[in-house]
């Protein structure tokens, strides 16, 4: 049985680091219809996923989906906030997902969740991340940029075409995220940078208009200090 949604490019890459004995897997940010946590579990079926995220609205529509799939009862969805301390307990999770959300927090806020990921993350458990890189093609139309945050490392612009919609996230270049992660005490395992074509809306209805494909860094780390 098929996923609501089929995977991304970098959900795909993502999928290929998996062990079936995975037991425990963390998924922050669901995914649209809780397709990655849908095929996390299906790969992992030893495995129990916790998927969160802080849009109730999205949060619903991906419950009503993974509600069509056998996967379901081995996948808890639920309102948190990665920034802020988790209810789980030290080296709980081998795998932790993050793909197209560490970029919504400001610095300090992706500081205070790289320190719970790094904490509840079991040694040598990896981590995946996926991020806009700060070579995305709306960086380089000044007329998009409504603002930039030197505190927060946040940018506020026009995503897509001007004045469609306003969008507000860090752009990391890959140098950046990397000394971030080994900061926090990741071991970097892998970095790739390429293009994938992404969607403007949650539910994906809206396909990019710009035809241009999205720049996206992914890193692999692992837990080595501990």
């Amino acid at each position: 049985m098929e996923t609501i949604f089929k995977p991304s490019k970098s959900e795909k890459r993502a999928m290929k680091l998996l062990d079936k004995n995975f037991t425990q897997i963390l998924s922050v940010g669901i995914s649209t219809g809780g397709s990655a946590e849908i095929n996390l579990a299906r790969q992992c079926p030893m495995a129990r996923v916790i998927a969160t995220t802080v849009d109730e609205k999205g949060l619903k529509f991906s419950n009503e989906k993974i509600a069509q799939f056998p996967e379901k009862v081995r996948i808890e969805t639920k309102i948190e906030d990665v920034s802020k301390p988790m209810p789980y307990r030290d080296n709980t999770f081998d795998f932790v997902y993050a793909r197209l959300v560490l970029h919504y927090l400001s610095k300090q806020q992706l500081d205070s969740a790289l320190n719970e990921i790094f904490r509840v993350l079991k040694p040598n458990g990896l981590f995946f991340v996926v991020a806009r890189n700060n070579k995305e093609w709306e960086l380089t139309k000044p007329e998009f940029i409504i603002s930039y945050d030197e505190k927060t490392n946040m940018t506020t612009y026009y995503e897509q075409w001007k004045k469609e919609r306003i969008q507000t996230r860090q752009f990391l270049s890959e140098k950046q995220l990397k000394e971030i992660l080994s900061n926090h005490g990741f071991e970097i395992r892998r970095v790739k940078n390429y293009r994938e074509y992404l969607f403007t809306d949650y539910e994906r209805t809206n396909k990019n208009k710009s035809k241009k494909p999205n720049y996206l860094t992914e890193i692999v780390v692992a837990k080595t200090q501990y």
